[in-house]
């Protein structure tokens, strides 16, 4: 802030002083030749501005291949980094199908002959109910049926 403050304050002073130089010489008869003068700063101020131009071009061009030069490992290691997850996606989808068979196989020989091992129990233990018990067969909704309200008689009795 205090820069841009002197900064601002020498501008303005050079311009008081240029409209005064300028308003002297023409009172005394010289202002063609301070034109000439005024030119010749303004072109080799021109031609000042130009070689700063021309080197900060220069020092850009520097920049920029190096930074080209920095990006390259970073580009070859996310490359890298790209394939290694390639790899982990393609064997993690091969684990996921390994699981899959197995589980599959799994249902195929132990679960599905175990699912009808009981299912036939079950249906043995009804037919022999049939026989040998109650003469017919209730269905699990009337078995629950008939338990809920044994136990609601329970409870009436105790209360």
């Amino acid at each position: 802030m205090q820069a841009a403050r002197k900064v601002a304050l020498g501008a303005i002073i050079f311009l008081i002083i240029l409209i005064v130089g300028i308003i002297v010489a023409g009172v005394f008869g010289v202002l063609l030749s301070t034109l000439y003068i005024f030119l010749m700063l303004l072109a080799a101020l021109m031609i000042i501005a130009t070689i700063f131009q021309v080197y900060s071009i220069f020092s850009l061009i520097r920049t920029i291949l190096l930074v080209r030069d920095e990006m390259q490992p970073l580009v070859a290691s996310v490359q890298d980094t790209v394939g290694i997850v390639k790899d982990t996606a393609k064997t993690a989808g091969q684990t996921v199908t390994t699981v899959g068979a197995t589980a599959r196989l799994a249902k195929e020989f132990a679960l599905a002959p175990s699912v009808r091992v009981v299912a036939g129990l079950v249906a043995t233990q009804q037919m022999l109910r049939v026989f040998f018990g109650q003469g017919r067969t209730r269905s699990r909704a009337q078995e629950r049926r008939k338990q809920q309200m044994a136990a609601a008689e329970a409870a009436r009795g105790e209360d």
